[in-house]
């Protein structure tokens, strides 16, 4: 595949910190991969060409590769045409699905804490949204209506959601969105692929219909309605 680019939201070429060590480095990637903007299969942009974007040693940006390759996110491919690529690390779903029980309490305050943040910039995006806003809130949704496996779903879902979070014009409200939205990928994984990308498609575009009318107070229980469903999802697969 082409190089990716390593970006956060909205697309930038450097992190939105400085990044004092290869351990920073790995958060980094291990987050783009959380938040679906890394996907397996994904090749990082050359050693060199990474170093200067992240502002980091090559060989600060080289330890960051072996803790990465040592537990499976990435691999490092010898040759003119190899690099470090992105991994399929998924956790076996009975793993998964074990570890979401004994975390269920954390799990459903982060649900809660999502619900009310993502309500308040839907609300706010509603008034404070541009046209080119609406545009990739669009394209996130043909993303998502055309995506075929749950690692396209999640880079779709999270670009329509801190496209959202981005227009609601609060630095702080987008960058706690992002952080919440980082841990909690692996539902996802657990859940019906074909169930999530349409009651998500729909759900989705009933938000962004209400932003584009600029009904703020609609938009807000909209997003939250969305979010109910989202964890009514887990819970089933918890409980169950």
């Amino acid at each position: 595949m082409a190089d990716t680019p390593l970006v956060r939201t909205p697309a930038t070429l450097r992190p939105d910190h400085p990044l004092a060590g290869y351990a920073d480095v790995v958060d980094l990637i291990r987050r783009e991969i959380s938040l679906g903007r890394l996907l397996p299969g994904d090749k990082l942009p050359a050693e060199r060409k990474l170093a200067e974007r992240l502002g980091v040693a090559r060989e600060t940006l080289r330890q960051a590769f072996r803790v990465l390759e040592g537990s499976g996110q990435i691999q490092i491919v010898r040759g003119n045409a190899g690099g470090a690529i992105i991994q399929d690390n998924s956790v076996a779903p009975a793993v998964a699905l074990h570890e979401l029980r004994q975390r269920r309490t954390a799990l459903l305050s982060l649900i809660e804490f999502r619900r009310e943040l993502e309500s308040v910039a839907a609300r706010l995006s509603a008034t404070r949204r541009t046209e080119e806003d609406l545009a990739e809130m669009r394209l996130a949704q043909e993303t998502l209506r055309s995506v075929s496996n749950k690692d396209e779903f999640r880079r779709a879902d999270t670009v329509f959601h801190l496209t959202v979070a981005r227009a609601a014009g609060n630095q702080h409200l987008a960058a706690a969105i992002e952080d919440s939205r980082a841990s909690m990928f692996q539902p996802v994984d657990l859940a019906d692929f074909e169930v999530i990308k349409e009651s998500s498609h729909s759900q989705h575009q009933f938000v962004l219909d209400l932003i584009a009318e600029g009904d703020g107070e609609a938009a807000s229980a909209a997003m939250r309605r969305h979010i109910d469903s989202s964890r009514d999802e887990i819970l089933r697969l918890i409980d169950e």
